[in-house]
């Protein structure tokens, strides 16, 4: 039986994990890039347009993902889960005066969509499709912050390594 082939062969689970990555970013920069080019005219909103702006590096990034040099480890991993859960508790906690999304009540909760909405004594009601998307927002944003740590590191690593042929006294 021949082996030829199996060294650094993916798995099935692995392949079907690079699909859906590569599926995710290649759908999140063609829907970012579609929507800013259909609303180019329009005045726009700032929200909007970060949030399709982080749709466009984000699904570039997803992409892109196997191509990062080295490991993120336990510091970008952490740095990512903290956008993540600091960007979406703190833009559902603060009110937000959001030009989209059930602006018919007075008060809004979520960035870039409003996510949370009620009148004074009614109760609350969310929107589950632009929770999604407020998701898919700082979940993008977290994995900027992944990417910034393994480029940190990598410039350390690369500043620590002796300069010159010879070694570290040596020209």
């Amino acid at each position: 039986m021949s082996t030829a082939g199996t060294v650094g062969t993916p798995g099935v689970w692995e392949s079907v994990g690079t699909g859906l990555r590569l599926i995710v970013g290649w759908f999140s920069a063609v829907i970012g890039v579609l929507d800013l080019v259909v609303e180019m005219g329009d005045r726009l909103d700032g929200a909007y347009l970060l949030f399709n702006g982080m749709l466009v590096v984000g699904g570039a990034m997803l992409i892109s993902l196997a191509s990062l040099p080295g490991r993120p480890g336990t510091a970008g991993y952490l740095a990512a889960a903290g956008v993540l859960v600091a960007g979406m508790s703190i833009s559902t906690v603060l009110t937000s005066d959001a030009a989209c999304c059930l602006s018919a009540l007075a008060e809004r909760h979520g960035y870039p969509f409003t996510v949370l909405a009620r009148d004074a004594g009614q109760s609350w009601q969310v929107d589950g499709g632009r929770l999604v998307a407020d998701l898919l927002f700082w979940g993008y944003a977290g994995l900027v912050a992944l990417l910034l740590v393994v480029l940190a590191r990598r410039l350390v690593h690369r500043l620590g390594r002796p300069r010159g042929i010879g070694g570290p006294g040596r020209p």
